[in-house]
């Protein structure tokens, strides 16, 4: 057996051991990064968890950690720094919620939730469904659960699969409320049932 071999043998014996760390780290040594980053992740080990993510070359998940789970916007803006790519919409997400955490107005950040729920409304648009759950987490986090609303009306119009339903289930949990989705209206007037 090669040396990467038993390291993820060992990842995978201290995960069923539920030693979150240890495996973490035995996966770091056999390159597997984003192994590595989900088991540093579980255990609470949020900066190790950003570093093997940004190994794994996804730096705005490990930067989302730092500002959502860890509650350091400075780390996380840094590691965006090292990647920055101003088109990127994690990124942009990442950096709101950054600068919501060091007390920027509310106002300032709601372009980026535009932003997503421009691209979740637009079919041509490949759907990103982690950039769909972090501006849900940023709406939340600024209490404008009519941005939330707004993120998964845009989904629904842009057909994306589950939308109606992630859409129901949010409202049945934050507002204890039961929504009744229209479908969206296809081209010509005539209605398509929503997903």
């Amino acid at each position: 057996m090669s040396d990467r071999e038993l390291y993820r043998l060992a990842a995978q014996l201290y995960t069923q051991a539920g030693l979150g760390g240890e495996a973490g780290r035995c996966y770091g040594l056999a390159g597997e990064y984003r192994q590595a980053a989900e088991r540093y992740e579980a255990s609470g080990d949020y900066y190790r968890a950003a570093a093997d993510y940004e190994r794994a070359g996804q730096p705005e998940i490990g930067a989302w950690l730092l500002v959502q789970a860890a509650a350091d916007p400075a780390a996380a803006r840094e590691l965006i720094s090292r990647h920055e790519s101003p088109d990127d919409l994690r990124q942009r997400l990442v950096l709101a919620c950054c600068a919501v955490g060091e007390g920027a107005s509310p106002a300032s950040v709601l372009p980026v939730i535009e932003a997503v729920c421009l691209a979740q409304a637009d079919e041509r648009i490949p759907w990103d469904p982690v950039a769909e759950e972090w501006a849900v987490a940023l709406g939340e986090r600024l209490l404008r659960y009519d941005q939330v609303a707004l993120v998964f009306a845009a989904g629904v119009r842009g057909r994306r699969h589950g939308a109606a339903e992630r859409w129901k289930n949010w409202a049945r949990r934050r507002m204890d409320s039961e929504l009744v989705i229209p479908a969206p209206a296809q081209e010509g007037g005539t209605a398509r049932a929503a997903t």
